[in-house]
Parts: structure tokens; C-alpha cells; sequence
């Protein structure tokens, strides 16, 4: 995903688990007739089972991009923003709602 803006990341020992929390202005290709009014989509996605976690960067109010990779583990980079880069054994999505922004 591109153009993504990274609101919350939080890292918990226990797994070890990274929660990802961000906002993407691109919209699906069919949304819900319930989302009328929304113009982006906020995501919350668990990646559990962390191996290898890097975080070089957290910078507040810009646009990052991510890739997932899978080759027998999830491998997640975002760049720009917020970099980081990470591995896990599996990811699960814990919502997506649309939302209005500015």
C-alpha cells in the first residue's frame, strides 16, 4: 500500500506482537453504500509472532508506504515517515471502517 499515514504503532512482549494503526485515502473498489460520506480507510492489523523488529524512524503528519512479503514468514517494510521493518510468523486484521478525513 502507498500513501498510507501510520497513526499508532504499538509493540507488546507478550507474542511478541506489533499493533499497526493507520489511515489510507484510497478508497476499496466497491465500498459499502454505508460509507457514502467517507473519503479514506482506517486499518488496525496484528502482526504476531515477531521475530526481528526495526524501527528507525516515527515522524508525525506525513505519508508512508508498505509492503508485506511472504516467503514462509510476513515480512513488513514502511519507508518514508515511518520506517520500519519487521518479521512475524502471521498477521490478522483486527478492523477496517471507513472514515471521514481532512
Amino acid at each position: 500500500m502507498s500513501s498510507v499515514e501510520i497513526t499508532k504503532a504499538e509493540i507488546s512482549r507478550d507474542g511478541p506482537s506489533l499493533h499497526l494503526h493507520f489511515i489510507s485515502a484510497r478508497l476499496p473498489y466497491r465500498p459499502p453504500v454505508k460509507w457514502g460520506a467517507f473519503n479514506a480507510v482506517y486499518f488496525e492489523l496484528a502482526f504476531e509472532g515477531v521475530e526481528s523488529i526495526s524501527v528507525r524512524k516515527f515522524q508525525s503528519h506525513d505519508r508512508s508506504s508498505q509492503n508485506v512479503g511472504h516467503a514462509g514468514k510476513i515480512l513488513l517494510t514502511c519507508e518514508e515517515a515511518f520506517r520500519l521493518s519487521m518479521t512475524c510468523q502471521f498477521m490478522r486484521t483486527i478492523k477496517i471502517s471507513g472514515l471521514q478525513s481532512q
